[in-house]
This record gives structure tokens, sequence and C-alpha cells, in this order.
């Protein structure tokens, strides 16, 4: 009787057990094995095993390199701006005053259009009407003012930076929402009487409500970067790899050599590369966001 209350819980947890290991075990174990193998796309059973060249091969090669700097840029880059934004909003619309008011629920609807749109439409319209060199809007409020027009997507120097600020835009929204549920949840009681004892609002914010939410500001930062890490339908759709490769991200990188070049083993190698500094990324961070509140 005891062995059946012991394992009739595993009949309920089985089917999602086989679904998983189907979906996300056996492709990452194909895959891991196909990165030790020299295989093209449109011959996938003539495999030849090479071990680890491969990896050596992409270490040598400059242009994954600069994939690599690109891609550490432009998750930094979004990571920042993101939370950045993300706290700055929150922290005008969850005031009193403004929080619960009609003008915040649209300006909350308002600023949730970028998320709850696909990443390609948000690719499509940042290229097509926010940066394009000749009528984006971006230039045109800048003739408005007098000043020169940006090089925009067709510039090699700008490339990068434009398209870590549109794949901002689409996360800023993500980080609001948890940084705005967070912040209500903070009593009034203890912001009246900061107010007292004479404290400004920037003292409030800084030294009274983001210390009380810096777990949601780590959960956000961690999911934030992970996304830019990996991100993909944006950056193809907004920019492809750039003028000059600008905005050659490794996950482009990716696709670009297991369809584009048909080398299977390479893009393959690439994945685990990020599926490991991904991995150590997330332990690091992690760790550190440990003990930083164990020393607090």
């Amino acid at each position: 009787m005891a062995s059946q209350r012991f394992f009739r819980p595993w009949g309920f947890i089985l089917p999602g057990i086989v679904l998983g290991i189907i979906t996300l075990v056996v492709p990452i174990v194909m895959g891991f094995r196909y990165s030790l193998h020299r295989i093209r796309l449109y011959r996938l059973s003539d495999q030849v095993f090479v071990g680890f060249q491969n990896y050596m091969r992409l270490f040598d090669d400059p242009l994954f390199m600069m994939s690599v700097r690109v891609t550490f840029w432009f998750t930094i880059g979004c990571t920042i701006l993101a939370v950045v934004f993300g706290l700055a909003i929150s922290a005008v619309m969850s005031t009193r005053g403004i929080r619960g008011t009609g003008a915040a629920r649209f300006y909350m609807a308002f600023y949730l259009v970028p998320f709850v749109a696909t990443q390609v439409v948000v690719g499509m319209l940042g290229r097509l009407y926010i940066w394009e060199p000749e009528y984006g809007m971006i230039n045109w409020i800048i003739g408005l003012v007098g000043m020169d027009p940006v090089g925009g997507l067709i510039s090699a120097d700008t490339a990068l930076m434009v398209t870590t600020i549109t794949n901002s835009w689409r996360l800023v929204p993500l980080a609001l929402l948890v940084f705005y549920a967070a912040l209500a949840t903070i009593p009034d009681a203890i912001v009246e009487s900061a107010e007292v004892d004479g404290a400004s609002a920037l003292t409030i914010f800084f030294r009274i409500k983001l210390p009380m939410i810096r777990f949601h500001i780590s959960f956000v930062t961690l999911i934030i970067l992970t996304s830019a890490f990996r991100e993909f339908d944006l950056v193809y759709a907004l920019s492809g790899l750039g003028p000059g490769r600008s905005t050659n991200v490794m996950s482009l990188l990716v696709y670009h050599m297991g369809l584009s070049t048909a080398n299977i083993g390479l893009a393959n190698a690439i994945s685990f590369i990020m599926f490991g500094m991904v991995a150590v990324l997330a332990v690091v961070y992690i760790k550190a966001a440990k003990l930083s509140e164990m020393r607090e």
C-alpha cells in the first residue's frame, strides 16, 4: 500500500518527463554529437568524427571572435538600458497620485505594445519606419532641431547601437511590469514616514524603495541578460548581419553557418559554446547576488 502511494505521483509527471526528454534532452545530445563531427546540411549521413577540432577552429576564426565581442556589447547594452528605463518608468508610475489612475493604465498599455508584438514585427517596424535614413522617424525628429541625420542601420558605426536600442525598447516592458508590481507592494506608511523626516523623492527611491526590490531587480536582470544574449529574430529582421558584420551576434552566426554555408558541425559547436557561456553567466550572477544578500 505504501509503495502504491509512493509511485502514484510518478504516473502524473511521467508524461511531462517523457515529453521533456524527447523535446530537450534528445536534441541537445544530437547537437553535441554533431558538434564533434564534420558534417554538411544536405549530407547528414556523411559524417566524419573530428573531436573538438570544430571548437578549436572557431577560437582561431576572427569572424567568430568578432561575433563574441558584438554579442557581449549587445547583451550588456540591452540589459543596462532595459533595467534602467524600466526602473525609471515604474518609479514614476507607482508614485501616489499616479498609481491606479486612468492615465497610469493608459501609459501601461502603451508601454506594453512592443512586448506583446512579435520580435520580427518590432524589427521590421524599426527598420522601415524608425531608423530608415531618408524618411524614418528618428532622422525626421533630428531634422526638426537642425541636426545632421544619423546613419542608423546603414552605418557600421551606429548599426550595433541602433539594434541595441531597439531590442531594449522591446525588453523595457518586461522590467516595467515586474518593477511596477514590486514597488506597488511597498507600504505607503514607510514612504510617508520618510517624507515626514524630510527625505526627498530621490532619497526615498534610492535608500528605501530600491533595497526593498533588490530581489526583483536581480531576477529581471538575469532574465533580460539571457534573453538578449540569445536574441535572433529581432536582430535578423532589423539589421541582419549589419554593414561590415557590425551586428553579427552569435545566434546569427549559427544561422549563417548552419544554413548559408551548410556547415552543421560548426553551427552546433557555436550553439554549445553559447550554451556554456549562458550557463556560466547565470551561475556566476546568481552566486554574486546571493553573496551580496548575505553581506547585507
